[in-house]
């Protein structure tokens, strides 16, 4: 039972990473089609829906400029985040985790392989590590939401997952922490579905030989990366006034 278990894990395993690597190395058309879907249709579009519709405001840019590879860990609050974080970043080119049955799903599994994410597997996540490791090799920066699921427009985020900061700790890279700030809004009052004003904030890359001490593994090195990371999304939302009475706040998976 446990052999069958383990030969099934490790097909899986083989699938995804399989699956995967169009998001890094695919065929030169995939790649053109990533390319023209990223620069001239989602930006384009997502600059008009943060400023019209979001209002939208990017702070700490500088932060990333002198990063060559790195890995962005953020609060999960809102599904359009993905989007913002192409602003935010923008010209750098972000991939990102995202649920391996969305990547595989056969009506928009492959736009979401276009935009940039590949599927984490459910039954073993810590299987990318090759691939985030290729990635890496390549110069880009990956996006992770390390609480692991969305908290509705919650300005507390939820504890975090400490392997996307064991995979910084393995592969030697800086962490950058992306808060998302939500702000209550006078439309709203009549409207109660319009989105928060949103603001988001790029802080200064946190290194994980910073948190190495004799005696401490790779674990622990990482555990203590993920509390600092919170901490510090935790004092920016803090900082820049996230709203924390929305009425809408509830939990999706």
């Amino acid at each position: 039972m446990g052999e069958a278990m383990t030969g099934k894990t490790e097909r899986y395993s083989r699938f995804s990473l399989t699956k995967q690597q169009n998001t890094v190395d695919g065929s030169l058309l995939f790649r053109l089609g990533s390319f023209l879907i990223r620069y001239f249709v989602a930006t384009p579009v997502m600059f008009l829906l943060g400023k019209l519709v979001y209002r939208l405001r990017v702070k700490g840019r500088h932060n990333f400029r002198s990063i060559k590879r790195g890995m962005i860990a953020g609060n999960h609050c809102q599904f359009i985040e993905p989007g913002f974080c192409l602003l935010a970043f923008f010209p750098r080119k972000l991939i990102g985790g995202a649920s391996e049955r969305n990547v595989t799903r056969r009506s928009i599994g492959w736009l979401i392989r276009l935009l940039g994410a590949f599927g984490i597997p459910d039954e073993n996540p810590l299987s990318i590590a090759p691939y985030v490791r290729e990635a890496l090799g390549r110069d880009l920066l990956i996006v992770f939401y390390p609480e692991g699921k969305l908290n509705w427009r919650s300005q507390t985020p939820g504890p975090f997952f400490g392997g996307f900061f064991f995979f910084a700790v393995q592969n030697n890279v800086p962490v950058l922490p992306l808060a998302e700030i939500l702000h209550e809004r006078l439309i709203r009052r009549i409207f109660s579905w319009w989105p928060p004003k949103t603001t988001v904030v790029i802080g200064a890359p946190v290194h994980p030989v910073d948190f190495k001490r004799p005696g401490f593994s790779r674990r622990k090195q990482a555990k203590l990366l993920s509390e600092h990371v919170r901490s510090v999304i935790i004092d920016i939302i803090e900082k820049e006034g996230g709203c924390k009475s929305l009425p809408e706040r509830r939990d999706h998976v």
